[in-house]
Order: C-alpha cells, then structure tokens, then sequence
C-alpha cells in the first residue's frame, strides 16, 4: 500500500491516530523528538497536528521557531461549540505542513484546561487530520492519564541515564495499572551515549523486549533546537533523522490497518491513589 492510498484511507474513516510522547523525567528528549516526528509524518504527506500539552512550560513553539498567536487557554472559551472552522482559527501552520496548538503563553492559564475539553479538543482535531501528536509534560499529572488514555499510541521515552531509568521502570508500573501497557512503546533516546548502562541492558532493566533506538548526536539537536529548524529538515541524510524517519514510517503504516479501535471512554476519576489502592 503506497502512501496515497493510505492517505486516502484515511481521509475516508474521518478518525485521525493519536499518538502522544510521555516521560517519566525531563529532559530526555521528549519534545524534540514528537516535533520531528511530526514535521516527518508532514513531509509524507499526512495532514498532522501537534498539540503541547506541557501547559505551563511548553517549548513546541520554540522547536518550530513560531511565536504563538492563540494557544489552547484560547480555544477553551470556545469548547463548547467548537467546531472544524473555529478550530482551525487556533492551529498555526509550520512551513513543514504540521499544525500546532500552542501550550498557554502563561503558567497560571494551565488551570482553565480542564479534561473534558482536552476530550472535545483531540476528537476535533483527530476529525480533521490524519495524526494527532502530543507532547505530554513530564511525569503522570491528571492531564497526562488523560491524554493517555485516549490515545492510540503512547511512546515513553527515557534515555540510559540512572534516574531516568528508576523512574520509568516505577511509571511503567503505573501505566500497567491503568491497563495501557498494550499501547505503550518504550523510546531509548541517545541511545548509544556514554554512560556506564549500555542499549543492551535496558531489556532486562524495563523487563521490556520491544525498544525503539534513537543515537545521540548532541551536535545537531542542541543547534537544531536553538535554531528552531527540526533535523528532519535540516539534517536530513543524519543517522538521527533517517531514525526518526522510520519511526514516523512505522506509525502510519501501522494506522493504514486500524480498525477504529480507539478508546473515547475515561475511567471514573479516582487519582492514582484511588487506581493502586483498587488494585490491590
């Protein structure tokens, strides 16, 4: 199936595949990572929207060089009858094709974004477009849960720092609570880097077979980031971006055989306290 026919397949079911790039702790490369996959999934094609859901520290914006016209705080007074046209007044459009909405412009805006629009916003969003890429703050707010609930894929990304890895191991077993294990995939970003834990450790580390790898080329990512140009872009013929690339490839071969599995239902509202101590 070539990358027309899946685009029309697509077009025909009207239901987008949203993926959203979860970490335990920050700084592993998260953002950086869900822009360029995005900016790839653009490139091929695919009528893509990413979406910052660090609402009160988001940096899409600058990995896109875009000063932010309306963000999400904005389509909130909105929610309730949103629909395709008033949408696309809140998306700005990179030169790569990808659409983004904006994180708030303030840390105190993050408090007006409450679940039951973050639902109403992606259903929108995922009519309109072949993909729906998110990029979660760290950790497991209530936001994060869910967004990752909904979603069609979750990626976790970590890389082969100690901390990095404690913590990912404790966010798995989370996320195994929450019974989303099945659509969780694990990201190994610089996965080659110094350090005293090599790539072939961390399967027995997770206790996870299945990991993605992504090389470290601190060079290309840091100027890519300052500058505000994805690598995809930039660098194209770099390992790291023919990485990404087939990443990205994997995904919307993957979403050319969805069969509208996609979970819109949310748990009752309990808190992580009240899902571990259910658990039990």
């Amino acid at each position: 199936m070539d990358v027309n026919e899946i685009i029309h397949e697509t077009t025909e079911r009207k239901k987008g595949e949203m993926i959203v790039f979860a970490s335990a702790k920050g700084g592993v490369g998260k953002t950086i990572i869900s822009v360029n996959i995005a900016v790839a999934l653009a490139k091929k094609g695919f009528s893509t929207c990413i979406l910052d859901a660090n609402f009160q520290f988001g940096d899409v914006n600058l990995a896109l060089d875009i000063q932010p016209k309306l963000t999400i705080s904005d389509v909130i007074h909105d929610v309730e009858s949103l629909n395709s046209d008033m949408l696309a007044n809140y998306l700005q459009k990179h030169e790569s094709g990808v659409k983004i909405l904006s994180a708030p412009l303030k840390p105190e805006y993050a408090d007006l974004i409450t679940t039951t629009a973050i639902e109403t916003i992606c259903d929108k969003i995922l009519e309109e477009n072949g993909f729906l890429i998110v990029d979660l703050s760290s950790g497991l707010s209530e936001h994060n849960i869910s967004f990752m609930e909904k979603a069609d894929k979750i990626m976790l990304i970590t890389d082969l720092e100690m901390a990095a890895l404690k913590n990912t191991k404790t966010m798995l077993k989370t996320i195994k609570a929450l019974e989303l294990e099945e659509k969780t995939k694990i990201i190994i970003n610089r996965g080659d880097m110094e350090s005293v834990i090599k790539f072939k450790d961390i399967k027995n580390i997770l206790n996870i077979e299945d990991l993605y790898f992504i090389s470290d080329n601190f060079k290309v990512v840091s100027k890519s980031f300052n500058i505000g140009i994805p690598f995809v872009i930039s660098k194209p013929k770099e390992k790291i971006s023919n990485e990404i690339v087939n990443l990205a490839t994997q995904f919307y071969r993957s979403n050319s055989l969805l069969k509208g599995r996609r979970r819109r239902g949310r748990r009752k509202k309990t808190g992580l306290f009240g899902v571990f101590k259910k658990s039990k």
